[in-house]
């Protein structure tokens, strides 16, 4: 959804996480291009995203191989498709699934590791509807990978909650939106300021459903920026004139106060998980 640019994975990287560019949208001269801009912010690991039922995937992952990307995040299609080319290659691949048998096909599959995605997401969500708190415990039972959880983690107690059900990290989408990196356009960052927990929807179709900010919360945006009556550049974004390829965000959106800088997001979600990791001994009684 070109989301997932380079200044935005670049400093994931740096802080200590994995920034992933999200290659959905892109050429493979796109990709490229990304690719070399990631390098030239960050010496450390990064990887792309493959949505593999695009035609266009191939062309993708074949850019992966070329500039020797060491990892990859598969996602909306048959994870058999690229694994194995990919891990041939050296790569580590990742296959993001929404449910427990989506789970047992990847392991069979050969894939290194498991996002277990529930349903509280931004982006194409699981049809089921099956939540993470349920999704990524059942998960872990299911398959002998190391599982990483998605959806609804924003802050240090996601984080915390995660750990806790036994994934050995997490994925974060909504809450980099709102990091002074992101690229989306500053209206769309605003939104998500304004934000409730009832602020998002799920739009189904006949073989898919994704979560995006409802209409109500763009039009109190566009109201609490009106300054005097006339439409500016920023107002447009927000009722969608200005063409822009994505409206969506994870329930989660209702937790993001305030716009920083990757650093300290994830600066202040590591030390808040400890701090609640430490006192839950504490909690429990003998």
């Amino acid at each position: 959804m070109r989301v997932g640019r380079a200044r935005l994975a670049a400093a994931v990287s740096e802080a200590g996480g994995l920034g992933i560019l999200g290659a959905g949208a892109w050429t493979g001269d796109e990709l490229r291009a990304q690719i070399s801009q990631v390098r030239q912010l960050t010496d450390k690991p990064f990887g792309v995203n493959i949505p593999v039922s695009l035609l266009r995937s191939l062309e993708l992952a074949d850019v992966v191989l070329e500039r020797k990307v060491s990892v990859v995040t598969t996602s909306a299609g048959d994870p058999r498709r690229y694994t194995k080319a990919l891990q041939r290659g050296g790569v580590f691949v990742i296959h993001v699934v929404p449910t427990v048998e989506h789970a047992r096909k990847a392991q069979e599959t050969g894939v290194d590791a498991i996002v277990a995605e529930g349903y509280e997401s931004g982006g194409f969500v699981n049809l089921e509807g099956v939540t993470t708190f349920v999704l990524v415990p059942q998960v872990i039972e299911a398959v002998q990978l190391p599982v990483i959880a998605a959806g609804g983690i924003g802050n240090g107690r996601g984080l915390a909650a995660a750990v806790a059900l036994g994934a050995v990290g997490v994925q974060v989408g909504t809450r980099f939106l709102a990091s002074e990196e992101s690229e989306v356009p500053p209206a769309y960052k605003h939104a998500l300021l304004l934000a409730r927990d009832t602020d998002t929807i799920v739009m189904r179709r006949e073989r898919m459903a994704r979560r995006d900010l409802k209409d109500e919360l763009l039009a109190r945006a566009t109201l609490n920026l009106n300054t005097g009556g006339e439409k500016n550049e920023t107002q447009s974004q927000l009722s969608g004139e200005k063409i822009w390829p994505t409206r969506s965000a994870g329930e989660v959106a209702g937790l993001i106060h305030e716009i920083l800088p990757v650093k300290e997001i994830m600066v202040r979600m590591i030390q808040e998980a400890r701090d609640i990791l430490k006192g839950l001994g504490d909690f429990l009684p003998e």
